[in-house]
């Protein structure tokens, strides 16, 4: 116990070395011009990809030192694509901005846009009109989008810019703060779909994305969906790796080679990091698939029983013992508990075209305030673990901080695999 809690205060002294020395770089490198609006767009690309940096909220200080990283890892990508980051931080003196990484040691964060006033990065509209004014300005066979930020899945509170819960949380006062505006994961979708082009992938650098809920909702905006079940590191992704990984022109080699860099970082000392890839073509016969299984279920009145299932977040932070809170478990130890074994056999089948990667681990949801222990009250095992969370409705929700029965109703999914016809 005592060379566990040596290792967390050592990783965290170097989390601090690190954000510091991120400060001394971001001086030098914000100093380039501004090329914005007049700027004719740039030759045609093989592949851009853009990262998202909704940082105006407790990760703002992360965000030069992911920026870095990024920095590190354009040097193996070739000189013709296109690394494109839009920066929104809590930083009273900076507005938000757009910035395209080179292998130019003395300009390698070249500014091409500055934006006038500051604004909500969780507004959907906003994500829209900066995302197609890269795709106009930095052309491409394909795209790829980095989502960075906070992230708490498909939970959502209204449409819009939701109140709560699900991606990017903007405090709108340029404040190291949680408070303020999220965006929720259909508001998303219809910003996406908006594009003039879908993506190849979507990575998520947030917590607990990879719902079946929120793959499905971006299903139509993007081949691949790579992300973690579970609560991701504060320091986020190994940038100077996985950059490279995301300009590799072989998907299965992309995906795989993401998920194996991300899954081995350094700062998951209990645990590596859970990841699952999910290919979006294949979602319809999944969704078909569950919906049949489910049937099959509740139809014969099997008893519903989550203990000791495999869960990825509790909402309940200051009591996460409290079963009631837990809502995203684990989509194949549910289904390989509850149903007949030819039925899951079946199922599985989808479920194996459609989750084409996962790497697991035992343990997972470790940083500085909280011990994996919470999550140390199920086994994980090669069977059971799928690497994509599902939402089981359940009585005890009425009594929850939330109402999760009244709020999956907003998600695509529970309609494709027809919760209501179940009683839900």
């Amino acid at each position: 116990m005592k060379d566990a809690n040596k290792r967390k205060k050592f990783s965290y002294l170097c989390r601090r070395m690190k954000y510091l020395l991120s400060i001394l770089c971001g001086l030098v490198l914000f100093t380039s011009c501004s090329k914005d609006d007049g700027e004719e767009p740039q030759q045609h690309a093989k592949r851009t990809v853009i990262a998202y940096m909704a940082a105006e909220n407790t990760l703002s200080g992360y965000s030069q030192l992911d920026i870095n990283e990024m920095i590190a890892g354009v040097k193996s990508i070739s000189k013709y694509d296109n690394m494109i980051v839009f920066v929104d931080r809590a930083n009273t003196n900076e507005k938000p901005f757009i910035i395209r990484l080179q292998n130019n040691d003395k300009q390698p964060a070249d500014t091409i846009k500055k934006y006038e006033q500051d604004f909500y990065s969780s507004d959907p509209e906003k994500m829209k009109e900066v995302l197609q004014w890269v795709m106009t300005n930095y052309p491409a066979d394909d795209y790829g989008l980095i989502l960075w930020g906070h992230g708490d899945g498909w939970v959502i509170m209204k449409d819009s810019v939701a109140t709560n819960r699900a991606f990017g949380v903007d405090n709108g006062e340029n404040k190291m703060s949680n408070q303020g505006l999220w965006m929720n994961i259909p508001s998303m979708r219809v910003a996406l779909k908006a594009l003039p082009h879908s993506f190849k992938f979507i990575f998520t650098d947030c917590c607990n994305m990879q719902n079946i809920e929120v793959a499905y909702e971006l299903k139509d905006v993007t081949d691949y969906f790579i992300a973690s079940p579970a609560s991701i590191p504060d320091t986020g992704a190994p940038y100077d790796k996985i950059i490279p990984d995301l300009f590799n022109y072989n998907d299965v080699q992309m995906y795989q080679k993401t998920c194996d860099d991300y899954f081995n970082v350094l700062e998951t000392e209990d645990g590596h990091l859970p990841m699952a890839v999910i290919q979006s073509s294949q979602m319809p016969q999944l969704a078909q698939a569950t919906k049949t299984i489910l049937e099959s279920i509740y139809n014969t009145d099997t008893a519903i029983d989550m203990d000791k299932l495999i869960y990825y977040w509790t909402y309940d932070a200051n009591h996460p013992d409290n079963t009631k809170e837990r809502i995203m478990y684990d989509m194949n130890d549910f289904l390989l508990r509850h149903a007949q074994t030819a039925d899951y056999q079946q199922w599985l089948k989808a479920y194996n075209q459609a989750v084409v990667y996962k790497k697991r681990s035992d343990h997972w949801q470790w940083h500085e305030s909280r011990s994996y222990t919470q999550y140390a009250d199920f086994e994980v095992t090669e069977e059971r673990y799928g690497g994509v969370s599902m939402f089981v409705p359940l009585e005890r929700y009425k009594e929850t901080i939330f109402k999760y029965n009244e709020l999956i109703p907003k998600l695509a999914w529970y309609h494709a695999v027809g919760w209501s016809e179940l009683g839900w």
